[in-house]
């Protein structure tokens, strides 16, 4: 049995919390153990003081180090045979997550620690606390409701707090998603139904509705969380016809061979390479992207694109089949604004522009994104991305004002930084929508 300690100068907020539900008739069977202890309690003075004013001064007060380290040792000491993991509630803590929480659930004993006023005095924070979390990013009068969600937390994954052990299973972040719609009697409700699936008797295709249903929630809702979480092979398979997470399909690459700069920083167009053409083609099939755009004003150097993909386009036979569907993909323009055109043309709809730099400091305007923080803000957009390489020596960032985003630089050896375009989408490419070790591990076909 998990025990909780709740260090506080109001112990009646968290009776009040705990007081009634679930939490509270496992207290009453015997499940829980929750006390508090009040630093009052390790006063001294008559008024029995617990702040004083901070050192270097500032508003506010905050809290003492002798009353509130008595407590929590005395905390502590409640249950001699099970050892006290001390966590204070406070905003500068890391956030509580679901899988923090599980964690918690395999403790002895929790003792949480309520801070009040502007805060506690740090000495505190290094001798006597182990961790620190918070509930979020916003501030409370302390730390007793952030105390009392932790226990209600930790209290629902016990054995013997929920009446259906399996309960706390599929909820919302258990599997780092949202949990999919409940849906409970009369069969319908202001014309709107029950989805079939669930009315029939089919466990298998109602377990499949219900994960698809997650992952399209947690899409919509938080795209955040599906920019974290591991996708199965099955997941992978469940989501092909969700839009919402067809960011891949709805993302094109634009080789832009002007304008770039060379060595010397001057403004240039390089020369389309072979090997470009063929290279990135292929890693733009192999990640499922919607398209891939050549960008050079020359037109000899356009013809000779068009005629690369028509060669393999045109094959027919066995053996290069698998160059047809990559260079299938292939479009050349003759400026940046033909490309966008080319895209919007394929989607109906303008695309979010990205460009990318191996220099920290060439577009400094555009906000900085990382391949997975650029995924989870298209993860339930309509918008197509266009995300802009630079040949030579990368793009001239005051000549594309149509840039609305920069991905961060792939960081090697900080002294040497020279991958080959090729290189640079390939990887890329596999942060974006790479699948990890997980669904390797499994296939695509086991499920």
């Amino acid at each position: 049995m998990t025990r909780f300690t709740v260090v506080t100068i109001l112990p009646e907020l968290i009776d009040g919390a705990l007081g009634a539900g679930v939490v509270a008739r496992a207290r009453a069977a015997g499940a829980l153990d929750i006390a508090t202890i009040n630093p009052r309690d390790f006063t001294t003075d008559k008024h029995r003081s617990v702040d004083d004013t901070p050192y270097g001064g500032g508003p506010g007060m905050v809290m003492k180090c002798e009353p509130l380290a008595a407590a929590i040792d005395a905390a502590a000491a409640r249950v001699p045979d099970a050892p006290a993991h001390r966590i204070l509630l406070s905003p500068a803590g890391a956030p509580l997550t679901q899988a923090r929480v599980r964690a918690l659930a395999t403790l002895p004993h929790l003792v949480l620690v309520c801070g009040r006023y502007e805060g506690v005095d740090e000495r505190v924070v290094e001798a006597c606390i182990d961790e620190e979390v918070s509930l979020g990013d916003f501030v409370l009068t302390g730390g007793e409701l952030g105390a009392a969600v932790v226990i209600d937390a930790v209290a629902r994954l016990l054995p013997g707090v929920l009446g259906e052990p399996t309960s706390a299973d599929d909820e919302s972040f258990s599997a780092a998603l949202l949990e999919y719609p409940q849906y409970t009697r009369p069969q319908q409700f202001r014309d709107r139904a029950v989805p079939e699936v669930l009315q029939g008797g089919n466990h298998e295709a109602i377990r499949k509705w219900r994960r698809r249903e997650a992952l399209r929630r947690t899409a919509v809702r938080r795209p955040d969380l599906l920019a974290r979480h591991r996708l199965t092979a099955e997941d992978v398979k469940l989501a092909r016809d969700l839009p919402e997470l067809q960011v891949a399909a709805r993302t094109h690459v634009a080789l832009v061979h002007h304008p770039v700069f060379d060595k010397q920083g001057d403004v240039v167009t390089s020369a389309v390479t072979n090997f470009d053409v063929h290279d990135i083609a292929r890693s733009c099939a192999t990640y499922g992207l919607g398209g891939y755009h050549v960008v050079t004003p020359v037109a000899s150097q356009r013809d000779k694109v068009e005629h690369i993909a028509a060669v393999w386009t045109a094959a027919r036979d066995a053996g290069r089949d698998h160059r047809l569907e990559a260079l299938a993909r292939v479009h050349v323009a003759a400026s940046i604004d033909e490309a966008i055109a080319q895209v919007r043309l394929a989607h109906g709809i303008d695309p979010v522009v990205v460009a990318t730099t191996a220099s920290p400091e060439r577009f400094a305007a555009a906000p900085r994104r990382s391949p997975a923080e650029l995924v989870a803000e298209q993860v339930g957009s309509e918008a197509p991305v266009l995300l802009l390489f630079g040949t030579g020596w990368g793009l001239v960032d005051d000549q594309i004002p149509v840039v609305s985003r920069v991905l961060d630089p792939i960081s090697g050896r900080p002294a040497w930084n020279h991958l080959a375009v090729r290189s640079a989408v390939a990887i890329i490419l596999d942060r974006m929508f790479g699948l990890r070790d997980i669904e390797r591990a499994q296939g695509p076909d086991e499920a």
